[in-house]
Formats: C-alpha cells, structure tokens, sequence
C-alpha cells in the first residue's frame, strides 16, 4: 500500500470514528440513557434509541457475519438485481454515498482484485446481518411501547424502520448481487487469457 492510500485510509478511519463518537453521544443525550421511560419527541427518540441499538448490535455480532459470505445469499428472483433497482433505493443508496450516514463504515470501497471483492462480500453480510437483528430488536422495543402506554413512541419506532433497516438491507442485498456479478465477469475475463 503506498503512502497516499495509508493516508487516505487513516482519514476514512477518522471521519468514521468521529461520526459515530458524535451520533453516540447525541443518542445518549436524546434518550437520556432511558430506553424504559422515552421521554421528549418521539422521532428523536425513535431514530437515537435505533442509532444505540445498531450500534451495539455491531459491537456485539458483526465478526459472526462476516464468517461466511454465503450466509445472506440472494435467492433466483434476487439475482438479476430487476427487484431492487429502483429509483428509491438508488436515491438512498445514493444518499449514503454523499452524507455523513456513508462515513461510519469505511471499509464500504473496492479496489480491483478478487480479494477485495470477498472481502466486500463480507462487510455487505456484516452490514445486513445487523440490520435485521437491529430491525428485530427495535421492533420488539417498539412494541413493547405500545404495551406500555407510549403508543407514539411505539408508532415512531416503528416508522423509523424503514430507512434505518429496510432501506439498508435492500441495499445491500442489491449490491451483494452487483459485486458477485463483477466478480464473475473478473474470473470469466481471467480464465479465458492464456498464462
């Protein structure tokens, strides 16, 4: 790795860490630590009792989903990638690229060999793997809201699913396919020259 790329890598290690230290302590001071109790608005509360939830949710399993990148594999209607092309998820997609919602995971480049390819396979398998246990987790705290009294709360964590989790985890699954597609095309082109 040369010099510029170790320095480019420090930064986006930086930023990363910067972000996620900001939205944490944000999220800390907008629940108040309370997931028991929510007080104040309940979009705030919904979106930093999910930041927290992810967050933890990442800290605690996302090793175990980068093990084996077969583990959220696409089903035969997911392969061409006709499902999940739409302008929505492109305009999300798209959204995480250009805003700081795109720096907390840094590892989210590709270079042009086969091992970053398996390598990003990984981390689109650790990011949706969170995703759904962050959506699982978030949904049953969103329920327990409703059983609880706080039917408002319940109804903004329940909102909040959708570009918190759905969104991301349709993403990934699109670029899941996108990737495998250009590894393919890579091992095809590879194999057909003469060594």
């Amino acid at each position: 790795m040369n010099r510029s790329a170790q320095v480019e890598q420090a930064f986006r290690a930086l930023r990363s860490l910067l972000i996620i230290l900001v939205f944490t302590v944000g999220a800390l001071y907008v629940t108040g630590g309370n997931f028991v109790r929510p007080r104040g608005n309940p979009l705030l509360h919904a979106l930093a009792a999910s930041w927290l939830i992810s967050f933890a949710v990442a800290m605690l399993t996302s090793g175990i989903f980068r093990v084996n990148i077969t583990m959220f594999s696409l089903a035969r209607w997911e392969n061409d990638g006709d499902v999940y092309d739409r302008k929505s998820i492109r305009a999300f997609r798209r959204l995480l690229l250009h805003s700081p919602l795109g720096w907390i995971n840094p590892n989210f480049h590709l270079s042009t060999n086969r091992t970053e390819g398996d390598r990003l396979l990984r981390e689109i398998n650790a990011a949706e793997g969170v995703h759904w246990l962050t959506c699982v987790l978030s949904s049953i705290l969103g329920i327990s809201y409703f059983v609880r009294d706080y039917a408002l709360y319940g109804y903004a964590m329940l909102l909040v699913r959708i570009p918190f989790d759905l969104y991301p985890i349709m993403v990934q699954r699109w670029n899941r396919g996108r990737v495998r597609r250009v590894l393919s095309r890579q091992l095809r082109q590879n194999s057909s020259f003469p060594r």
